[in-house]
């Protein structure tokens, strides 16, 4: 509850409501006249009373740092503040404000000081009950023969302590000032505002100098209350809990273990405690979770078909609520598309002998025909689930599991898989680079907001149409028909893109089917699982190496600036869809969007990844650079004379074998790599881009002198890396052709500029960030 001020008045302000909030501009500090106020950040809270200023510490900031909030009915007088320089007016009004002024910077620092030492004492002994009881629980464990967890947190726990040390003999001395009587500070501050403004500001000093260090040790603290107690099962309460359910369940003695499962309890309510009363914050326990957990330590599960992972991750209401919602899962979607009866019945069958055979994975004629059977049909109704959906306000979580994941029946995954997949966190990652699912990615086709992508035959939609066209298969009037038909436009997208690169990105090529099942995956959908934030996150790893793989030189006309013809780079970002199937390959479907040459590609992936997504990354973006380079080049795409990625690595791989520069054994070495690569020009650069960005990025040879000058030409690391890298010859020698470029283009690239200004031409931000990225990467 947020009131206005009066300024230079007396305000009363009702208990709960928001005097100041932080980070909002500051334009006044308060004076309590009568009631409490609470002052709080992330690294403190505490109160203020009568006779107390608020906000002075954050004059110098401009903005306030922290909230202040009446605790009761407020009174207090309001001064109008602009710049620190305004505290001595303030001062001059009335003689005692200098005695306050300094009492109240007193308290506060009693305030923080005492909470410096407390929460001291309660990092610490949280970080040593952390690293005690994990010890603990990891040597049992283990010299029992259970399943002994280390979790990522025990690598990223450090002692307690903050960056800063605050000066202690100061703090003692201002808390010793807050015990001054009131009238002794009046009587002595009052003969000089220079005393009083000299003494505030060493007190405003050491004031703002507390709250950071308490907002950073409050931000440690929460995270390792978070190590002690999360909603995952690698939490040290999970963790313990997991081994003690394991012993009860193989019948052994747990007694000592639910002592420390006891001592955690005590450790977590002391913890929350301490967060909620020194710090206002609210540590996110689930306490269901916590006594359901304790229960099954008690009495033990049999229930073979989930781990003692799931049963902590997931409570007894939410598990029993979601199997009993994913019933009969495929009835469900085939209602729901509303296709014909006498089709949803053919479906189920087939749904069903897929689920009955014995090998999902045979290779048998039987299990082949059923396979294909299910293929074939499954595209059909994932248009028609994707149709009702689209037009469905409220869609229920098994259809959206479908379109999304590839989920189709109960039946096929354990309930361990199920809860995983229903529970699956997404997040809404905002990055200029687009990742889309399935579902998203076919909503944008069937809105006509991104064209349909190329067929298995390097086809668009409307050449296709063409094509149709030109054998008499369509007449022209279809064809413009078909041309403004959303419809048999998702439904192109569906039947060549969607249903061709489904079973390339599962890699399993001749087991595939397009629906999830336990007999196809290996790990976990959670750890496996790539959601936008996740992927964005990889590919920037990649843009920290290779800083240009989506930068391209393209033409620039402003007609309202009278610019005619000029070259800019632009960054233009794939567009990136996650296919709804768990899988090893990442796939370069597209170098650009139609004919456009400053389009978007379109690179897949399936949702699911079981391989090392970055080196995923870095073999499409090796293809993408390779198909962007000949499209961009055309016919000269492999022409020496026209200086080119694709021109001069075509030129070395053909011309290898009397190259000076190679030893017999590197010949020998890239004579291995193209078979390795099947005589494929792009693969057999892919291998060496891998090499590029894995290794040679980190300072290790790995290739030989004529392909490092090529990458280093046309694929340079970032300068942060070549500054690195540098200092070594090899390096030095390699870069040398790409500096003599830069320095070229730079020079051109200022000339033409100076040519527009001569004739009075407003230089654009486009064509100047086009220089500084010429300069500075």
């Amino acid at each position: 509850m947020k009131q206005k001020i009066n300024l230079n008045a007396v305000n009363q302000f009702p208990k709960g409501t928001v005097i100041y909030t932080e980070g909002e501009p500051l334009s006044s500090i308060a004076l309590v006249i009568k009631g409490y106020a609470q002052i709080h950040h992330d690294g403190a809270r505490y109160m203020m009373g009568p006779g107390s200023f608020l906000a002075v510490s954050d004059v110098l900031h401009g903005k306030h740092q922290s909230t202040y909030t009446a605790l009761e009915d407020l009174v207090f007088y309001v001064f109008a503040i602009d710049h620190k320089d305004d505290i001595e007016s303030i001062l001059s009004i009335n003689r005692d404000y200098n005695g306050f002024i300094i009492m109240s910077m007193n308290k506060v620092i009693s305030e923080l000081g005492k909470l410096y030492k407390d929460i001291l004492k309660r990092g610490h002994g949280l970080y040593n009950f952390l690293t005690d009881t994990f010890k603990l629980y990891f040597k049992s464990a283990s010299r029992l023969g259970y399943t002994a967890r280390r979790p990522k947190w025990i690598e990223e726990l450090t002692g307690f302590e903050s960056y800063i040390i605050p000066d202690l003999d100061k703090i003692n001395y201002y808390n010793e000032g807050a015990f001054v009587p009131i009238d002794a500070l009046k009587s002595y501050y009052s003969h000089s505002n220079i005393i009083t403004i000299y003494q505030l500001e060493d007190q405003i000093e050491l004031i703002n100098q507390l709250n950071e260090i308490l907002k950073d040790l409050s931000d440690k603290l929460f995270t390792m209350s978070e190590y002690l107690i999360n909603e995952s099962d690698n939490c040290l309460f999970g963790l313990m809990a997991a081994y003690a359910i394991e012993v009860t369940n193989a019948d052994g003695n747990s007694g000592e273990l639910i002592d420390h499962m006891d001592s955690i309890i005590e450790e977590i309510n002391r913890t929350e405690v301490f967060i909620k009363s020194r710090l206002g914050r609210k540590m996110a326990i689930n306490r269901k979770r916590m006594e359901e957990a304790y229960h099954l330590l008690i009495t033990g599960t049999k229930d073979k078909e989930m781990s003692v992972q799931t049963y902590l991750k997931y409570s007894m209401e939410d598990a029993e609520r979601v199997i009993a919602e994913l019933e009969v899962s495929y009835k469900q979607i085939l209602d729901y598309s509303g296709i014909d009866p006498s089709m949803a019945k053919k479906l189920q069958n087939i749904m069903l002998d897929f689920i009955n055979l014995k090998d999902r994975l045979s290779m048998d004629d039987n299990a082949r025909k059923i396979r294909k059977q299910l293929t074939d049909e499954h595209y059909k109704l994932y248009k028609y689930v994707f149709l009702k959906a689209y037009n469905d306000k409220n869609v229920p979580r098994v259809i959206d599991m479908f379109l999304k994941y590839g989920y189709a029946d109960e039946g096929l995954l354990d309930k361990e898989q199920l809860l995983s997949l229903y529970f699956l966190e997404e997040d809404n990652a905002s990055d200029n680079i687009q990742v889309y699912n399935m579902k998203e990615w076919l909503k944008l086709i069937y809105e006509g907001k991104k064209e349909p992508s190329k067929n298995e035959f390097d086809l668009e939609y409307n050449e296709m149409l063409t094509s149709l066209k030109s054998k008499g298969k369509i007449t022209d009037k279809q064809a413009k028909e078909y041309a403004a038909d959303m419809v048999r436009k998702l439904d192109y997208e569906i039947q060549n893109m969607f249903r061709y690169n489904n079973r390339t990105t599962n890699g399993q090529i001749s087991t595939f089917v397009p629906v999830l099942h336990k007999d196809m995956m290996y790990g976990q959908l959670d750890k496996s699982f790539v959601t936008p934030g996740v992927m964005i996150e990889e590919i920037n790893k990649l843009l920290e190496i290779d800083y240009s793989v989506f930068d391209r030189e393209t033409l620039y006309v402003n007609k309202q600036k009278n610019i005619e013809k000029e070259y800019i780079v632009e960054k233009i970002l794939p567009d990136i869809i996650l296919m709804p199937t768990i899988g090893i390959n990442g796939v370069m479907w597209q170098e650009i969007t139609g004919k456009k040459r400053n389009s978007p590609g379109r690179f897949l992936f399936p949702i699911f990844c079981e391989a090392n997504l970055f080196l995923n990354i870095v073999k499409v973006c090796g293809r993408f650079r390779w198909e962007l380079c000949r499209t961009i080049e055309g016919t000269a795409w492999n022409d020496i004379k026209v200086k080119s990625l694709t021109s001069e690595y075509s030129d070395y791989l053909q011309f290898y074998r009397k190259n000076r520069e190679l030893s017999e054994e590197r010949k020998e070495k890239l004579k291995l790599q193209i078979q390795k690569g099947r005589n494929n020009s792009r693969e057999i650069f892919v291998i060496d881009y891998e090499a590029w960005i894995g290794y040679e990025s980190r300072g290790a040879i790995k290739l030989n002198k004529p392909v490092r000058e090529i990458m280093a030409t046309y694929c340079p690391f970032t300068k942060k890396l070549r500054d690195r890298l540098i200092i070594q010859p090899i390096f030095e020698e390699a870069y040398a052709r790409y500096n003599r470029n830069k320095l070229k283009k730079i020079r051109e690239t200022e000339g033409r500029q100076r040519l527009l200004q001569k004739d009075n031409i407003e230089l654009t931000k486009e064509l100047m960030d086009t220089l500084i990225y010429y300069q500075e990467t």
